[in-house]
């Protein structure tokens, strides 16, 4: 497994466990924190380590970022379904974030990620 895949595998991992336990009041903030804690500490040790080997970074052909953007966007597409289905079977949920009654849920976790995927072109790009 590629570092990039590992890192990958955990953010998702953690970030899934963070949206479905803000549905249930009762569970302690450690259960809920704790894995994006310990998520970030993963990355910043890794990181640490990485940047003292040194090692050239290779940069990515045009059919890997596409085959990245098709991911990204299933992934959100299954956080987006894993949201409204917890709000539907389970109520509404501490945060106002991931709440599919407010705005702020449409704004930053619907249409943030998606203008982020759009590649934006101003008039002096490639004078």
């Amino acid at each position: 497994m590629s570092k990039s895949t590992f890192i990958t595998v955990i953010i998702s991992a953690s970030v899934f466990t963070l949206i479905v336990t803000d549905f249930y009041p009762a569970i302690p903030w450690y259960v809920q924190f704790g894995p994006i804690i310990l998520t970030i500490m993963i990355i910043f040790i890794g990181a640490y380590f990485e940047k003292k080997k040194g090692e050239p970074e290779e940069s990515e052909s045009v059919d890997e970022r596409k085959e990245s953007r098709k991911q990204w966007l299933f992934l959100m597409g299954a956080v987006w379904a894993a949201i409204i289905a917890m709000n539907v079977l389970v109520g509404e949920p501490k945060t106002n974030a991931f709440n599919i009654q407010e705005l702020q849920f449409w704004i930053l976790i619907v249409a943030l990620p998606l203008l982020s995927q759009f590649n934006f072109k101003k008039r002096t790009d490639g004078v």
